[in-house]
Parts: C-alpha cells; sequence; structure tokens
C-alpha cells in the first residue's frame, strides 16, 4: 500500500509555514482507495446550528464483557460500568466513524477508556492503547504510593484515578481540546455543546486553573516547568505521566506557543527503515525536530516542531523527539514506557545545578 498524506500544521506565532486549506487531506496512491470523508464534506456542509454527528449506544456491561477491554479484565472486580457507544454520521459513511469505549464508577461522570477511530485522522480526540493503558495502570498500582500524587494530562489522569484510585489533579471531564476537522468548524459550537452534555463536562473553575497550569508547566522551558509541576504536586511525592499525543493536544490549545504539525508515511514493514526518509523531509521543509510513530499496520506518523521554542519546550524533551533525550532531564528521572505512555519520577527540589 502506498499512502501519502499533507501535512497537519499547527504553527506557533514563531513558526514556519501556514496550514494547507484541508487539514488532513489524503492522497490517494496505488490504487487502493481510503476514506477521503474531510473533503467529501466540504462539498455537503450542512449549517451551524446541530451536530454533524450524534452518538449512539450499542451496549452497557462489565469490564470483562468487551473483547476489546480484554486487557483491562484484571479490573472486572472493581465495580466499573462499561457502555460502549458509536459516533455516527450517516453522511459520510454507513458505519461508525468512531467506537469508544466509557467507563463509571459509584455513579461518576465517564471516563474515556478507548477511542477507537476509524479514520485516519484525529477526530474530537485521541487515546492511546488499551493494552499500553493496562501496563501503565499495573505499573501505577504496583509502584505509586497513596499518598503519591499523579501529574499529567486530564483524560489520562481519570483513566488511572478509576482503575487505581491514584491521586490525580483532575477529577472531572473538562473536554478539551476538541480535535475538530476542517468541515466541521462552522459548527463548532453545537459540537462543544453536544460534547460538553455527553461527557458531563464541568463546569469547576478550579479543575480547569489546573489544566491551564499544566499546560504553562510543559510548554515551559525544563527548569521552569519542572518548577511549576513541582508547585502543583503541593510537596507531595510526584509522578508525571505523557502520551505523545499530548504533544499534539497542546497545540491544539496553544498554537501560538507550541509549533505542532504531523504528515503520514506508509509503514512498510520496518519503520526504522523509514526515519532516513522522515529525517530529510522534516530538513527539507524546514522544521526542528520529529517524533515517528505507528498508527497501524499500513501507517507511520511523523509529528514535526515548526520552531526552535517549541523544540525547547519541556514536553518536547519528555517525548522522544530526535532532538531530546529524556534520559538527560535533570529534575525529572524516566522510569517506564509503556507505548506512547512516558512515565517520570518528579525531584521535590531542584536539581537543575546539580
Amino acid at each position: 500500500m502506498s499512502v501519502a498524506k499533507e501535512e497537519a500544521v499547527l504553527p506557533s506565532s514563531t513558526g514556519v509555514g501556514k496550514a494547507p486549506l484541508l487539514i488532513g487531506l489524503v492522497l490517494i496512491a496505488g490504487g487502493l482507495l481510503l476514506l477521503s470523508w474531510l473533503g467529501w464534506a466540504l462539498f455537503n456542509s450542512t449549517d451551524g446550528q446541530k451536530a454533524p454527528y450524534h452518538y449512539k449506544k450499542i451496549a452497557e456491561g462489565g469490564l470483562g464483557e468487551f473483547s476489546d477491554l480484554v486487557d483491562l479484565k484484571v479490573y472486572e472486580d472493581e465495580g466499573i460500568t462499561i457502555r460502549k457507544y458509536e459516533l455516527i454520521d450517516e453522511k459520510v459513511q454507513k458505519g461508525p466513524l468512531v467506537e469508544l469505549y466509557a467507563g463509571s464508577k459509584d455513579g461518576r461522570t465517564p471516563v474515556l477508556l478507548e477511542w477507537k477511530n476509524n479514520l485516519r485522522e484525529p477526530l474530537l480526540a485521541i487515546s492511546g492503547d488499551v493494552k499500553d493503558l493496562a501496563n501503565l495502570a499495573q505499573a501505577v498500582s504496583q509502584h505509586v504510593s497513596s499518598k503519591a500524587v499523579l501529574l499529567g494530562w486530564w483524560d489520562i489522569s481519570r483513566r488511572l484515578e478509576l482503575l487505581t484510585g491514584v491521586n490525580t489533579l483532575f477529577h472531572e471531564n473538562l473536554v478539551q481540546p476538541l480535535l475538530i476537522p476542517a468541515p466541521w468548524v462552522s459548527q463548532q459550537k453545537a459540537i462543544e455543546e453536544l460534547e460538553s452534555k455527553f461527557w458531563q463536562a464541568t463546569k469547576s473553575t478550579e479543575e480547569k486553573d489546573r489544566l491551564k497550569r499544566v499546560v504553562d508547566a510543559l510548554l515551559a522551558d525544563e527548569v521552569t516547568g519542572t518548577s511549576m509541576l513541582r508547585e502543583l504536586a503541593e510537596g507531595r511525592e510526584a509522578y508525571v505521566v505523557i502520551h505523545s499525543s499530548d504533544a499534539y493536544k497542546l497545540g491544539v490549545m496553544e498554537p501560538d506557543r507550541f509549533g505542532i504539525g504531523y504528515r503520514d508515511f506508509p509503514n512498510q514493514g520496518d519503520s526504522h527503515a523509514l526515519i532516513p526518509h522522515v529525517k530529510e523531509w522534516v530538513k527539507g521543509q524546514g522544521y526542528k525536530a520529529y517524533l515517528v510513530e505507528r498508527v497501524d499496520k499500513d501507517v507511520v506518523r511523523a509529528y514535526f516542531l515548526s520552531d526552535d521554542a517549541s523544540k525547547s519546550s519541556l514536553i518536547a524533551k519528555m517525548l522522544p523527539f530526535n532532538s531530546s533525550n529524556p534520559m538527560k532531564l535533570k529534575a525529572l528521572r524516566l522510569l517506564a514506557q509503556y507505548g506512547g505512555y512516558w512515565v517520570y519520577s518528579l525531584s521535590p527540589t531542584d536539581n537543575s545545578t546539580g
């Protein structure tokens, strides 16, 4: 299969280039048709009064009843109720655009456990691999004390809190950022209202303020950012968990502060053999750093940073961009990696001069 893809760019104010007119445009090559619903939707636009899709509940039960969540079966006795939904837009295709699983416990708001996007374009949300989440949760259960706090993005924090009971900064859904594709931008308000209602989004200014502080820390330089994370920990033993997709979410939330985009390349079986090609393309475009991850059996995605300020941010140093070395961070010690999840312990004191 031969697939190429336009880069989707979220430039910072100091970045290079602008987003193409069709973010996420799929190019067809090799005679094989891919779902190019974004381009199709531009010629079938609707008014902005109603969201272009709806959620349909498919099933409800315990963790052990869903084969897609088999890796989380170890938690089936924790009283977690699972609901499976499909995100439907019949104008695009008859089948679901997304299949998702939400878990809840003790009457609390639902927690997104898996977002199975049947498109290649990021659509509304991104979740990590369930197997990686299960391995991460097991490690948290075994090694993080009941007095410690876990710092990270709000959605990852909620998943780990649901599965392990670990202390986190977030206890409700914030539903941001929403990854809204270009053809749906005119319906953004309706989409935001639907998502807020579906996920029972919190109106807590306290949790929103915590997210802003996490964002500011991850976008700061290493010394400033780790100091800000330490303030959030409030003197407690602290761990930081980030996922590779968090960088893209940051770019969506703060496009003037963090320049990031992506381009998909054909996966021909050996992602390492693809690296020189990605490196050459990034250099030719004038971008500053890249990170490569496997999307599926056919596609490898290269995230790239568009400017030096983004490359110097704490999150860029915590993730395996080619310009970074997570092992050399001073106040953060790399403990483990589970797929796209990276786990650090946070020093309680400033080690920047040590």
